[in-house]
């Protein structure tokens, strides 16, 4: 599903709204600001909100062996 930036943008207005970033290291993070076109728009609160923060624990768990992930990402080598 592909979205406008203009809807985008709108969406990010609203307060319970949340976006994240994971990058090459696998870590999960809260996106508090998008910038377009030189002007700041606030991502809801501008807070790591509660689901991000669910699935930044599921990633570190799996990642230090406390949960097993249903796809075997991890092998002990």
């Amino acid at each position: 599903m592909a979205i406008t930036v203009s809807e985008l943008l709108e969406r990010a207005k609203k307060p319970g709204t949340e976006a994240a970033l994971s990058g090459t290291a696998a870590v999960l993070t809260a996106v508090g600001t998008l910038i377009h076109n030189g002007k700041e728009f606030p991502v809801g609160t501008g807070e790591c909100g509660e689901t991000t923060l669910k699935l930044r624990q599921a990633l570190n768990d799996i990642q230090w062996w406390k949960s097993e992930g249903k796809y075997g990402w991890l092998e002990k080598i």
